[in-house]
């Protein structure tokens, strides 16, 4: 974990094990779950760190320039507004990247309970203008036996991972099973979430696998496809979109 990037972080635990720090510089978020370390930082072989983060106003990069927007969009790079409200964790923050319509608006609320984590991502659209978004969480789920034999729903994804070094998109089911080498079973639901990323890193130079995490990164339309800039990205004037996901371990 990120020890000074944590040390501003808001800490919320339970009886039964759970942890989530919440840092406000990004949203950068870590978790454990009954005493398991779900969701950590990791030192990639490209020499950055890598840890759970939002992605919005876009997921990826603005490949067809529609705004000029920078890969994954600024907010994980900013700082946020981070309080805690009752037992949830309420993250806010304004999206100001050059050349994307002013005043949408990014609500977080996360908790955590009995091995569970719940994450709601809330868009409002302030201005005067409708906006496209794509946004997902950029998750990276601690793999300490290495992201080969992952499977989800059943399915191995490993060659998916292999094959495609830049991503590769797969639909979410509402109800999702991921079972990482090393680790118990994770359940994961989603609403709007409606697919999943799927990445691991490597040194650029020696071409060497990262090897203790996996990246599974819900987002609500396909980052590779036509879904940033289409009707169904675009959020109008006074109105709000929101996406949801959860994660449990089944231990």
């Amino acid at each position: 974990m990120n020890k000074s990037l944590m040390k501003s972080a808001l800490k919320l635990t339970t009886e039964e094990g759970d942890i989530l720090c919440v840092a406000p510089l990004g949203s950068k978020i870590a978790l454990s779950l009954k005493g398991v370390t779900i969701l950590n930082s990791f030192l990639r072989g490209d020499g950055k760190e890598g840890m759970t983060h939002p992605c919005t106003p876009i997921f990826g990069p603005d490949r067809e320039n529609l705004y000029g927007l920078k890969q994954h969009g600024n907010m994980r790079n900013e700082l946020c507004d981070v309080k805690q409200v009752a037992d949830s964790v309420i993250v806010s923050h304004k999206i100001t990247d050059t050349g994307y319509p002013e005043g949408m608006i990014v609500k977080q609320i996360m908790s955590v309970e009995d091995g569970s984590f719940s994450f709601v991502m809330i868009h409002t659209n302030t201005g005067g203008a409708e906006a496209a978004v794509n946004a997902g969480e950029h998750c990276y789920f601690d793999a300490p036996e290495g992201y080969a034999g992952t499977t989800m729903n059943g399915q191995d994804i490993t060659s998916l991972i292999e094959d495609n070094w830049d991503g590769f998109p797969i639909d979410l089911e509402e109800t999702n099973t991921i079972q990482i080498p090393g680790k118990p079973l994770i359940e994961l639901k989603q609403n709007g979430f409606n697919k999943a990323m799927l990445w691991v890193g490597k040194n650029p130079e020696t071409k060497k696998i990262d090897a203790t995490y996996i990246c599974i990164e819900p987002v609500e339309g396909d980052p590779t496809g036509d879904f940033f800039g289409s009707s169904t990205s675009m959020i109008a004037p006074g109105q709000s979109r929101s996406a949801m996901f959860g994660i449990k371990v089944i231990v």
